[in-house]
C-alpha cells in the first residue's frame, strides 16, 4: 500500500507523459488513413504501459505490433482466467485438488523473467529508484534474513511469506489488475461521451479552463480541479463498474433487520456490484448517462453502498488513487486534443462479455477521432 501514497503517484504524470507521446502517434496515425479506432485496444495498451512503468521502472511500446507487453492485459483477464479466479475464491480445495494456475504459463514466465533481469541489473548497477521493485526487493531480503524476520515478525506463527515466488504472484495481479481494471472504464468513459457529445464539451470546456490557467497538461495537482470531469467519471464506473463483483468473508455473524436469514463467520459472499449500481431503487434511470447523480447537492441523496466500483470500506481496492488519478490524466489529455463520435461499427448499445469477471465490451467499441483546433 506504500506504492500509492500521494508522494508516489506524482510519478502518474511522468508515466502518462511517456505514454501518451505514443498514443498520439496511433491516433494521427489512424486519423490520415481515415480509419475508426478501437478504443478498447488502445486503452489496454496505454494502462498495460502505465502499470509496468510503475512496478519496473522501465518503459514498453505496447502500440508496438510485435511488442509481447501489449498481450499480458488480454491474456490474464480472459474468460479463461475468469473461470480459474472464480473457482479458486469459492472452492479453493477444489483448486488445490485439481492444481489449477490462474494464469496461463507463457504469461507466468514472461513477467518472472522480467522480474529476474530487472532485479538482477539493479543489483548489479546498485540501483535504487525507490519503487515498488525496490520494495519488493527489500522485502525479499528481509525474508531471507533471519535476524530481521525475528525482529519484525516475533510470533513466528505469523511470519508472512515473501519469498521471489509470493511476490511474483502478486506482480502477476498488479498487472492484470491495473491494466484491465482502469483501461476498461476508460473505453466506456470514451463510448458514453461520444453518445452524449454535450456531456464531452462541458468535460473539455473545463479541462480547457485549468490547461489555460496553468499553461501546461493537467496534473496531479490540479485534479481537484476538475468536479465536472469527476462527476463524468463516477457515473461511468456507477454504469460499467470494472468488475461484475466483489467477493468478501464474512468475519462476524450477521442477521438481516426483519429476517431470520443469519450470515456465519467464513461465509463467502459476493455481491452483484454491476446489479446493485444498476438497480432502479438505487440509481432512478439506471441506464442513462447523467454525470450530475455525483455533484455536491445530488450525492447525498444515494447510499454510499450503493456506489462500489472499487470496493467499500477498509476493504477497498488499494489501487484506487492510482487507477482514478491514471483516468483523469489520460482522458484529460486525450479530451484535450481530440473529439471522439460514434463510429457505425460499434453497436449501441454496446454489449459486455458474459463470461468474464472484469466488463468487457464485446466484441469492442469503435470510435471516430478527429483533432480539436488548438488555436
Amino acid at each position: 500500500s506504500n506504492q500509492f501514497t500521494p508522494s508516489k503517484l506524482r510519478l502518474m504524470n511522468d508515466y502518462v507523459e511517456n505514454i501518451m507521446k505514443k498514443t498520439t502517434n496511433f491516433i494521427n496515425k489512424s486519423i490520415k488513413q481515415n480509419e475508426p479506432i478501437e478504443i478498447v485496444k488502445m486503452n489496454v495498451n496505454i494502462a498495460t504501459d502505465i502499470i509496468i512503468q510503475a512496478l519496473f521502472g522501465i518503459e514498453t511500446d505496447c502500440f508496438e505490433e510485435k511488442s509481447l507487453f501489449s498481450s499480458l492485459g488480454p491474456k490474464m483477464f480472459c474468460s479463461k482466467t475468469s473461470k480459474k479466479t472464480l473457482i479458486s475464491s469459492v472452492a479453493p480445495k477444489l483448486n488445490d485438488l485439481l492444481k489449477i494456475n490462474i494464469f496461463e504459463k507463457d504469461v507466468t514466465e514472461f513477467v518472472k523473467n522480467i522480474m529476474e533481469d530487472v532485479i538482477e541489473y539493479r543489483e548489479k548497477n546498485q540501483i535504487n529508484k525507490n519503487d515498488f521493485l525496490d520494495a519488493m526487493i527489500n522485502i525479499m531480503k528481509t525474508n531471507e534474513n533471519s535476524d530481521k524476520k525475528e525482529k519484525y515478525f516475533p510470533d513466528k506463527t505469523r511470519v508472512p511469506d515473501y519469498s521471489f515466488k509470493t511476490i511474483l504472484a502478486q506482480v502477476l495481479l498488479l498487472i492484470g489488475g491495473g491494466a484491465e481494471s482502469v483501461s476498461m472504464p476508460m473505453s466506456f468513459f470514451l463510448y458514453e461521451v461520444s453518445l452524449n457529445q454535450e456531456i464531452q464539451d462541458k468535460c473539455r470546456e473545463e479541462i480547457m479552463a485549468v490547461v489555460n490557467e496553468t499553461g501546461t497538461d493537467i496534473r496531479p495537482e490540479d485534479v481537484s480541479k476538475l468536479t465536472y470531469l469527476d462527476m463524468t467519471i463516477k457515473e461511468t464506473v456507477r454504469k460499467n463498474p470494472p468488475f461484475i463483483m466483489l467477493m468478501r468473508k464474512c468475519t462476524k455473524r450477521y442477521q438481516f433487520r426483519d429476517s431470520k436469514l443469519t450470515i456465519d463467520p467464513g461465509t463467502l459472499i459476493l455481491a452483484p456490484v454491476r446489479n446493485i449500481q444498476l438497480d432502479p431503487n438505487n440509481y432512478p434511470e439506471p441506464g442513462s448517462f447523467i454525470p450530475e447523480r455525483f455533484s455536491d447537492e445530488n450525492k447525498a441523496a444515494f447510499d454510499a453502498g450503493a456506489f462500489l466500483p472499487w470496493g467499500f470500506g477498509p476493504r477497498m481496492c488499494l489501487g484506487k488513487n492510482f487507477g482514478r488519478l491514471e483516468m483523469f490524466l489520460v482522458m484529460s489529455r486525450l479530451l484535450r486534443n481530440y473529439r471522439f463520435t460514434m463510429s457505425s461499427k460499434t453497436e449501441v448499445p454496446v454489449k459486455v462479455c458474459k463470461y468474464t469477471m472484469v466488463v468487457t465490451p464485446d466484441p469492442g467499441i469503435w470510435l471516430n477521432v478527429e483533432p480539436i483546433n488548438q488555436s
